[in-house]
Order: C-alpha cells, then sequence, then structure tokens
C-alpha cells in the first residue's frame, strides 16, 4: 500500500505548450493588382503593335517587301515590343538595341493608372503587379518574336512595374506604416533632388529644342535621304524619333555637362570636341552642335545649382547649418543617380563597328553633374546661411578692433619719444613763466642773504 501511495507521488505531467502557428497568406486584393499589371502589359504591347502593323500594310505594296508576310510583320512587331523594354534585337550577326525612353514613361503612367483600381484594398496587394507585368510582358517578347534576346528585357520588365507599384504605395492613403521616419534633411533633399531632376530635363529639353530649330535644314535633308513615300511614312518616321526625345534630352546635358557623348566609337561630341565624321542617317541626329564653343558652358549647370541652394535657403532652409548643407549634398546625389539611370537606358547600338554604342559618358557625365550642381548648392547655401553670416561678422569685427588695436600701437608709439632723443621744447608762455619762476627765486635768495648781513653787523658791536 506504501509502494503504490509512494509511485503516486513521484508520478510528474508535462504539459507542452502549442507552438505558433505561422500563416502566409497573400493581401487582399492581390488578384486586382496582378490583373493590373497584366492588363498593362497587353496595352503596352498592343501601342507597339498595332502602329507597326499600320506601317506594314502603308507599304506591303513595295516592291522591296514582296517577301514580306503579314506573319512576319507581326513577329517583327513583338520583336520591337522586347527592344522597347531592352532587349537586344539580333539579326544575322548584327545587334541592335534602342530603348524609346518616352514609351517606358508611358508605361509606368499606364501601370499605375490602371493600379487605381485596387485602391480600395491594402497598400500592400499593389506589389503584386511586379509579377502580373513581368511574365506577360516576357511570354509576348519571347513567344511571338523571333529574333529577341528576352533576358536582356528583364530589368525593365521588373523596374516599370515597380516604380508604379511604389509610387501608388506612396500616395495612397493608408500606407502610412510602409513609410519610413527620416530625418527631416534627408527626405527633403530627396523631393529636392526628385523636382530638379525633372526641371534640369526641362533644361536639357530647351537646349535640344534650340539645337532642332538651328539645325533644321540638315534636319529636313537627312529624312529626305530615307525616301519617304507617303504621309503615313512620313507620320511613322516621325512619331518612332518621338519616343526617343528624352534619349537626346539626356544626351543633350551630358553635352552640356562637359564630358560630351559619342556619335559612334570614334566621334566625340562635347563643348570641346566637334568632329566632322559621318553620323547615322537618323533625322534627329541632325540637331548635334557641329562647333565646340568651350567649356565654358559647364557654368549653366554651376548656375543652376546656385539657383537651387538658393530655393533651399528661402523654402526649405532651417537653422542648422549642417542639415542645410546635407540637403543640399542628398538633392545633387539624387540628380545625379536619376540621370546615371536614365543614361544607361538612354544609349543606342546600331550595329557592330563604330556604330557599336552611341551615347552619353555615363559615369563620367553623372560624376561632373554631381560636381557641379553641388558646387553652386553647397556654396550658396554656405555663403547665404545666418550661421555663416554671423560667423563673417564676428571675423569682420574681430579684423576691425585688430586693426584698430594696431593703429592705436603705431599711434602712440610715435607720438610719445624718449627724452634723450626728442628733448621737449617748452612753449613760449611756459618759457616767460619759468622765467619770472627764476627771477622769483634769485630775488628771494638776495633778500635772505641782505638779512643774514645785516644780523651780523649787529651782532658784532654786542661782542
Amino acid at each position: 500500500m506504501s509502494e503504490d501511495t509512494t509511485a503516486a507521488e513521484r508520478t510528474t505531467v508535462t504539459t507542452v505548450s502549442a507552438r505558433p502557428t505561422i500563416r502566409v497568406a497573400l493581401p487582399q486584393g492581390w488578384a486586382r493588382a496582378v490583373l493590373s499589371g497584366i492588363e498593362a502589359a497587353l496595352l503596352g504591347w498592343t501601342l507597339v503593335v498595332v502602329p507597326t502593323l499600320i506601317a506594314y500594310a502603308a507599304v506591303a505594296s513595295n516592291q522591296w517587301l514582296v517577301s514580306t508576310t503579314w506573319e512576319d510583320a507581326f513577329h517583327f512587331a513583338s520583336d520591337l515590343w522586347g527592344a522597347a523594354l531592352g532587349a537586344q534585337v539580333v539579326s544575322g550577326e548584327v545587334s541592335y538595341r534602342a530603348v524609346p525612353l518616352l514609351f517606358v514613361l508611358v508605361l509606368i503612367g499606364l501601370t499605375k493608372l490602371l493600379l487605381l483600381q485596387g485602391r480600395r484594398f491594402p497598400a500592400a496587394a499593389q506589389w503584386m503587379a511586379v509579377p502580373g507585368f513581368a511574365v506577360t510582358a516576357l511570354l509576348l517578347a519571347g513567344g511571338i518574336g523571333t529574333h529577341v534576346r528576352v533576358l536582356g528585357a528583364f530589368p525593365l520588365a521588373i523596374a516599370i512595374p515597380l516604380i508604379a507599384a511604389a509610387w501608388e504605395v506612396a500616395l495612397a492613403p493608408h500606407s502610412l506604416e510602409l513609410r519610413l521616419e527620416m530625418p527631416r534633411w534627408l527626405s527633403s533633399g530627396v523631393r529636392i533632388g526628385w523636382r530638379a531632376s525633372w526641371v534640369l530635363a526641362a533644361y536639357g529639353g530647351l537646349f535640344l529644342l534650340i539645337s532642332v530649330i538651328v539645325s533644321w535644314s540638315r534636319i529636313r535633308g537627312i529624312h529626305e535621304l530615307l525616301l519617304p513615300t507617303s504621309t503615313i511614312d512620313s507620320t511613322m518616321i516621325t512619331l518612332a524619333q518621338v519616343l526617343f526625345i528624352p534619349n537626346a534630352i539626356v544626351w543633350a546635358l551630358s553635352w552640356l555637362a562637359g564630358p560630351g557623348f559619342f556619335m559612334g566609337s570614334d566621334a566625340l561630341h562635347s563643348p570641346a570636341s566637334a568632329p566632322t565624321m559621318p553620323i547615322p542617317a537618323i533625322p534627329l541626329f541632325g540637331a548635334t552642335p557641329v562647333s565646340a564653343p568651350g567649356t565654358w558652358v559647364i557654368l549653366a549647370l554651376v548656375l543652376f545649382g546656385v539657383a537651387l541652394g538658393v530655393y533651399l535657403r528661402l523654402r526649405k532652409g532651417s537653422e542648422s547649418l549642417l542639415d542645410d548643407l546635407y540637403q543640399g549634398g542628398i538633392a545633387a546625389v539624387v540628380i545625379a543617380a536619376v540621370y546615371l539611370v536614365t543614361s544607361l537606358g538612354s544609349a543606342v547600338v546600331l550595329g557592330n563597328g563604330r556604330l557599336a554604342f552611341l551615347g552619353p559618358r555615363m559615369s563620367l557625365s553623372a560624376l561632373c553633374l554631381f560636381a557641379e550642381v553641388a558646387l553652386g548648392i553647397l556654396l550658396t547655401v554656405a555663403v547665404s546661411h545666418p550661421v555663416s553670416v554671423a560667423w563673417a561678422r564676428e571675423l569682420v569685427g574681430a579684423g576691425k578692433a585688430r586693426v584698430r588695436e594696431h593703429r592705436h600701437h603705431e599711434a602712440a608709439a610715435g607720438g610719445v619719444a624718449p627724452v634723450e632723443l626728442v628733448p621737449e621744447t617748452p612753449s613760449e608762455d611756459e618759457a616767460a613763466e619759468n622765467v619770472a619762476d627764476e627771477t622769483q627765486v634769485a630775488e628771494n635768495s638776495r633778500d635772505d642773504a641782505e638779512a643774514a648781513q645785516v644780523s651780523e653787523e649787529e651782532d658784532a658791536p654786542s661782542n
């Protein structure tokens, strides 16, 4: 009986707590975002295929296109879709690459508009548009195109919906939990740099417009060399060039920054160089500057930085000098980063040999752009900030005090000289007073002597 009781007392019960269950679930509304990505890719592909087929219909009767069929035109249109996403198109042993940046901006805006339908869902669901767009775009390029290397289109196929989704998430009213807490100078610097990038693009566009106006006769001549046979031909040629206007703006900014751009592997056009080598038969290339004005043109970008620094001080300035300097530096970094990314997509490959690369000197141009804009911003902020002004006033005040003290010492050293070197010359009044004093002393001495003599004479008889 006692043994059973002891065994019962030694019995222990171990309770194992239930393990937490981890559930991975897609956010509500993910299907709507995926569908938006698919729709954006299909609409973008349609924007390429339809004009291509219209252009083929206009020239199908040409004797040079007798062997070309509608199926070939359809495959060629899909090749152009892949090329628009950055992929290389290879024909035989010759490769071509040309990304129309304006079309890329259109795709980003189109995807952003389609994502508006998912605003009633959590903001995190918008990211699902990325796989929807990317998979559809790559399948359309690789599945229908016959000469395109699909892997080259992968970066832009991801970047386009990613930028659109990030744009939509940033503007969503319920996305506060996704926003990062950043210092004021960092967030303000990023915003200023982003806005300044658009202003800088407008400046490059103005320079491009002036170049087109000045070189209009050359552009018309190159256009006539293409032998357009109808209005549709001219319209398609013009439309194709309009899609590359942002590319030309990037090239123009590279020229304005100093490094310049290559119009062929052996033809560097810059403010200090204007070679006379032949250019490709593309009318827009006729706006290339034919003279080299000199490197002084980079001062325009320095002045742009000065104007940006003035805006920063008047609208976004703070009481801290370091915060304003950080803010200006971040803005310059953002401008250079945006330019570098766009310059990577602006380069053109039109074959082999000297046409294997046409475009800006990317890294060097971004570095020069950063240095020139940052120089203007930082100098303006450093000179105009109240802290700098107070320091300057203190330094000026201290300098004036030292000058006054130095002059006082010089004046004291020149006005009081040693007696043995510069004997004091009394004035006329002082000389007269001295003579009167001496006369009075002499008379007093004479009276004392006479009185002493009389006293001696009176004492003599008494003795």
